[in-house]
């Protein structure tokens, strides 16, 4: 019976360990990298050659004098400022994917000429420009909900191995 209770211990014991170690340490090869998110591409007409659009903030206010960079890879094809109402305009473009922007906003963009552009295709393109401030549970050091989930089944299981192994036969646990 002694070893009947030393093997509850022991599974209880190993049950808790596993949940206490990140899984990361416990998978059995090199664990893959997060795959990116699907960049989503928009499609613009150009009116004339010319792509048109406004830089805003994250509270949707105008903003004037922000650099707006079209790239094409990684070599930058045009510049241009926002003008008073926040507005730009990039000349003499064909079509093609683009990257545009401004600050540390970025869009990627496929620019249709004249007719060839798909009834969906946008007149302007809107870059929100400034970081976006999340809110972030910070109440046990940082931990996330997941790692304090972990954390609290780790404890009852470690309270519960400690039991089983206590347990000498003479004490009966009841529960409600």
């Amino acid at each position: 019976m002694k070893s009947f209770g030393f093997l509850k211990g022991t599974i209880a014991g190993l049950a808790c360990l596993g949940m206490a170690l990140p899984q990361t340490t416990m998978a059995a090869g090199p664990v893959a990298a997060p795959v990116a998110a699907k960049i989503q591409i928009a499609d613009v007409a150009l009116t004339n050659n010319t792509l048109t659009g406004k830089v805003v903030n994250t509270q949707g206010k105008v903003l004037n004098g922000s650099v707006v960079k079209l790239s094409l890879g990684n070599k930058v094809v045009a510049s241009t400022v926002s003008g008073k109402n926040g507005e730009f305009a990039v000349r003499n473009l064909s079509s093609g994917v683009y990257q545009v922007s401004t600050g540390q906003t970025q869009a990627v963009v496929r620019l249709w000429e004249g007719q060839a552009a798909p009834p969906s295709a946008k007149k302007n393109v809107l870059l929100v420009s400034g970081s976006t401030v999340r809110a972030q549970f910070g109440g046990l050091g940082g931990l996330d909900a997941m790692q304090i989930g972990t954390l609290g089944l780790a404890a009852t299981g470690a309270v519960l191995g400690g039991i089983a192994i206590s347990d000498n036969g003479d004490t009966i646990i009841v529960s409600p």
